[in-house]
């Protein structure tokens, strides 16, 4: 099984998953949700908080990112990671392989996808420009995970169809699960305020996640279908697997986070708008948006463990 590379997988996973959904969450959800004349302190440490989270994730998937180059160059040279790397193996893998096409290509987003996050700083008459690109870099390199998993290894036009399917699903999983982090954060910031107008923003947020939450619901389901199919075939209802085990695992678990998601929708976001008191409403939302990163994480702990268990109809 290699351990040490599932556990750099599920890292770079995770990350990856986490800096674009952040990303995206500041485009679409928070930066609409402040536009409101407000300047208390959920305004001045929301967007803080948020930009620490993008470029500690940004780091670590750059950083696993390597790691998962050189475990896996030490897996095909059969060689420790460091013989690996002194005998020239990442070089080979990294020059010679589709894999390591994708990761120059990831490499070469992540660095453009830095430069887009700083220049805002140095010109703030660019920040929407920088935004809009930023969020494209971000969903580029989550979607372009789809060429290191099984959908890379499908031939012909049903390899474009899975390749094309396994990003899609890449990047609605980022928009959703990598944006619960930087919704908890928010979401947080609105109870410690406490004030009318935070406890506006939240709402805004929470009712603007919420239906990026319903897309990308939809767009996981159907993708999914068609990596399901495009993987197991005719196999999908071999239980004895271990792969199809996994997966079962996988949409069981995917199906307690869509059950929390509706509590949030429909039962407690609505709660927001009415009069009372909202602090209650708001560390249960706060606290189910962890339980579905958490459960998140989960999720994407099996992936990578699937990326690593040849699927039933490829044995």
């Amino acid at each position: 099984m290699n351990e040490p590379l599932v556990i750099v997988r599920a890292i770079h996973l995770a990350s990856t998953l986490l800096l674009a959904g952040a990303i995206l969450f500041r485009v679409f959800i928070a930066a609409p949700a402040f536009r409101a004349d407000y300047g208390g302190p959920l305004a001045a440490g929301g967007p803080i908080a948020q930009t620490r989270t993008i470029w500690a994730a940004l780091v670590v998937a750059m950083i696993s990112g390597a790691a998962w180059l050189m475990f896996l160059a030490g897996e095909i040279g059969g060689a420790p990671m460091a013989d690996a790397l002194s005998e020239g193996m990442v070089w080979v893998v990294l020059t010679q392989t589709q894999f390591g096409d994708d990761w120059i290509l990831r490499l070469a987003m992540a660095s453009l996808l830095a430069m887009f996050l700083l220049l805002p700083t140095v010109s703030p008459r660019l920040g929407a420009t920088a935004n809009a690109v930023c969020a494209l870099l971000a969903a580029g390199l989550a979607g372009s995970l789809a060429w290191a998993g099984h959908a890379a290894a499908t031939e012909g036009f049903n390899g474009t169809i899975h390749v094309a399917s396994d990003a899609l699903h890449l990047v609605a999983a980022a928009a959703w699960l990598g944006g619960l982090w930087p919704l908890a954060i928010l979401l947080g910031g609105t109870r410690r305020d406490g004030t009318p107008a935070s406890i506006a923003i939240a709402h805004r947020a929470t009712r603007r996640f919420s239906i990026l939450g319903i897309i990308c619901v939809a767009v996981i389901l159907a993708t999914g279908v068609v990596n399901t199919y495009e993987v197991l075939g005719p196999m999908i209802f071999v239980i004895g697997a271990d792969y199809n085990r996994l997966l079962l695992l996988k949409i069981g678990l995917f199906i307690t986070m869509l059950a929390i998601a509706a509590i949030n929708r429909l039962r407690l976001t609505p709660r927001l708008s009415a009069d009372g008191v909202h602090l209650i409403t708001i560390r249960q939302l706060e606290w189910n948006s962890l339980a579905e990163a958490g459960l998140g994480l989960l999720i994407l702990g099996i992936v990578a463990v699937l990326g690593r268990i040849s699927p039933h109809l490829h044995e």
